[in-house]
């Protein structure tokens, strides 16, 4: 399941984080949240980034 997580700490800063997203769909599901809510001072890519997003394509192979 995609959700995404708005952290607000005691000292009032926001972390954003993307959960069950694959590839930079990510970004581009936090991309509104971060316009709307400011300058972004940090990113940090979790490993599934560097994982390619499935294909949901069928493909037909002839032999």
């Amino acid at each position: 399941m995609k959700t995404i997580e708005i952290i607000v700490k005691t000292d009032g800063t926001l972390s954003i984080e993307a959960v069950g997203f694959q590839g930079k769909s990510c970004e581009k599901a936090t991309q509104a949240l971060e316009k709307a809510l400011g300058t972004t001072e940090q990113r940090k890519k979790k490993p599934e980034y560097y994982q390619r997003a499935a294909l949901n394509q069928n493909r037909n192979v002839e032999l």
